[in-house]
């Protein structure tokens, strides 16, 4: 094979699939009919650090395909063996590079493709970002001039007072009539963002190039409304009711108007803090909730290193123990048989290159975890179901599996002995070593299943320590059976092979290898232990920073105050609407936390009650929404407001719902 043209198609084959992924990175990943985002490009739905880091990730991904394929010719000769194709050798590369872009028209391969963009999009928060600041505009109020409200009031063909003022009744219309304030809000919005006022805004110019045709849609969309408005003013007075497609179209286009808004700010900033200072400069009265506790996370993430790093000191110096009491006493044509480090620098190296592994597999699964969190598609948060998903686990486990073995796996390549390799001795190496780390595959399997049991599990603040040690030591208990079996059958298949050529292993070979598996185990489960503990101290930490028992907390829309909330410990809520004076008790219900936020179901029999049968409380940036939906938590919700923590009536008792367990006190709730 000539090494030099292999190389060359390799580097040629490469770009081309680079270039390929590059731009079916920009296509969406999702469809939605009832939301606006699906017609922007991924790159305007979400910053640009964001953006790029996934878009690399996803060419890295692709790329990666396509070097598997070419590295390892007996894993592509098979596949196209299938379509009964013949390749030379010397341009393998080309034809994988041919290969991987057009079996991708196969259903199967273009669905797991989808998956891949898809996923990576979540992780760039694509389109979640600006479905999130899309429901944050459409729960505030919004800050009229007297200029905007002047000017649009004359395209409506209304007298206006002396001076060039508005109709002294023109606010009270704007407060109270919704199809009303969403045509000016709509205007208002347009002036900004017209061309003499767009350069204060703070958006990208290369946005407003990029989209002009969707913005003029707009704009003339607006006037043709106009139309329709004059006539319901004019209704105003008489009992004739506004026809029903009139409310509906206006507030579509101020959401195809906010979705337009959210785009580009999105792309023109890196921070929310950022995207809000845009959001306040073009009128949206949005204020930022003071309850969002994040400084902890750093402090989290410094205490996790340290632990590491004294874990690893730890077991580096019991390795040297080890290696010292036992290993000394094998032949050296045996020792070299058992994967443990020679070198001091060695142990050390062997202990953080474990931790990588282990890290790789759980960031994996969580990864995958969050994706689905954010699309509200982990939990049955309708049905107040807090019950682990145990088959939603699958994806994610097989994710983290492949990434803890692509880890594993790299490490081994990166552990061979450094001799001067050909690009096709090289590929043969690849594959050694990935069959070197498939015997340690079920580790990084059980570590994932593991890392999402914990954090899906419930966590009480009474006895916090006793429950997270408990845990931790099961989970570090199963992690070190697995890993001594695994070890056990590496080093006996290793023994075995070395048959041939060493003999016999003597007595001692064989209770090193023994002893080895014991050690390597113990070693396991000791990491695995404080991965465990951390893993619970964030949750516990973020479910802290979530929930809202003994605490008032009162929802505002456009209009003003619109209801209180309070949360029981015991998994009862009370609504109590906004009203001077002491408000009677108005409805009840029961609530459950979980990732997704806090949802609520209502006893509610009054159909002008905001709140909704259901309701959910999340964070949207910096900022809390409630949405209450009518029929469970699907689809766009019938309202939005501001969510603001009023009071501190006492501390959180217990993160789970107690509702659940006894059936006598869920009907008492409910």
């Amino acid at each position: 094979m000539d090494s030099i043209g292999w190389f060359v198609a390799l580097c040629l084959g490469a770009v081309v699939v680079g270039m390929y992924s590059s731009a079916r990175f920009d296509e969406p990943s999702c469809d939605s009919q009832s939301e606006h985002f699906a017609r922007y490009k991924p790159r305007f739905s979400t910053s640009p650090r964001h953006y790029w880091r996934a878009k690399w990730g996803y060419i890295g991904a692709i790329t990666l395909v396509f070097l598997i394929f070419s590295l390892l010719p007996e894993i592509f000769t098979a596949l196209v063996k299938a379509e009964q194709a013949k390749l030379e050798q010397t341009w393998g590369p080309l034809a994988a590079a041919l290969a991987l872009m057009s079996l991708e028209n196969m259903p199967v391969l273009r669905d797991i493709e989808r998956k891949i963009r898809g996923f990576l999009h979540s992780f760039a928060r694509i389109p979640e970002r600006v479905r999130r600041t899309v429901a944050q505009l459409k729960s505030c109020p919004f800050n009229f001039t007297p200029r905007a409200i002047t000017s649009l009031t004359r395209k409506l063909g209304l007298q206006t007072g002396g001076n060039n003022q508005p109709p002294a009744n023109l606010s009270t219309l704007l407060a109270e009539d919704d199809l009303l304030h969403s045509w000016y809000n709509v205007g208002a919005l347009l002036c900004a963002l017209s061309e003499r006022n767009r350069d204060q805004t703070g958006i990208e110019p290369l946005f407003f190039e990029s989209y002009k045709s969707e913005l003029d849609s707009i704009a003339d969309k607006h006037v043709a409304l106009a139309e329709l408005v004059r006539k319901h003013l004019a209704e105003q007075s008489t009992s004739d009711a506004t026809e029903p497609s009139a409310p509906r179209e206006i507030r579509d286009l101020r959401d195809r108007l906010y979705t337009f808004i959210a785009c580009g700010v999105h792309s023109s900033v890196a921070t929310d803090a950022q995207s809000l200072e845009i959001v306040k400069r073009l009128g949206f009265a949005i204020r930022p909730s003071n309850e969002r506790k994040t400084s902890f996370i750093a402090q989290l993430g410094g205490l996790a290193f340290a632990a590491l790093i004294v874990v690893s000191a730890l077991t580096g110096y019991l390795t040297h123990i080890f290696r010292e009491q036992f290993a000394t006493q094998v032949d050296t044509a045996w020792i070299a048989l058992f994967p443990m480090p020679t070198e001091p620098l060695g142990f050390y190296a062997w202990s953080w290159k474990t931790a990588m592994f282990y890290f790789a597999a759980i960031m994996g699964a969580l990864a995958i975890r969050n994706s689905r969190v954010a699309k509200r598609k982990w939990f049955d948060i309708t049905n107040l179901q807090r019950e682990m998903p145990i088959l939603r686990y699958i994806t994610p486990t097989l994710v983290a599996t492949a990434f803890g073995c692509l880890t594993l796996s790299t490490i081994a390549l990166i552990d061979m002995p450094k001799v001067n390799l050909s690009f096709s001795e090289f590929g043969t190496a690849a594959g050694g070593a990935l069959l070197l780390s498939l015997p340690w595959v079920p580790l990084a399997t059980v570590v994932a299943f593991i890392s999402m049991a914990l954090s899906d599990s419930r966590l009480r603040e009474d006895g916090f320590w006793r429950s997270a040690i408990r845990r931790a030591a099961c989970g570090a208990a199963i992690m070190a059976v697995v890993g001594f079996f695994t070890s056990e059958l590496s080093i006996t298949t290793a023994i075995g092979a070395a048959k041939e050529s060493l003999g016999e292993p003597p007595d001692q070979v064989i209770r090193l290898g023994f002893y080895l598996s014991l050690f390597i185990a113990a070693q396991i489960g000791l990491f695995v232990f404080v991965l465990c503990v951390i893993a619970q101290v964030a949750e516990r930490h973020s479910t802290r920073a979530r929930c809202f028992v003994g605490q008032c907390v009162e929802v505002t829309s456009r209009q003003g105050p619109e209801f209180r909330m309070y949360f029981d410990a015991t998994g009862a809520a009370s609504l109590f609407l906004c009203a001077e004076g002491p408000a009677p008790l108005q409805w009840r219900g029961r609530w459950q936390l979980f990732p997704e936020g806090t949802a609520v179901e209502w006893s509610i029999a009054d159909e002008n009650c905001k709140a909704g049968r259901f309701g959910l409380i999340s964070w949207y940036g910096d900022s809390l929404i409630y949405e209450g939906y009518g029929e469970g938590f699907a689809g766009t919700a019938d309202f939005l407001g501001q969510v603001h923590v009023r009071s501190t009536e006492g501390n959180m008792i217990r993160f789970h719902d107690p509702a659940f367990t006894d059936p006598a006190r869920k009907e008492a709730i409910a």
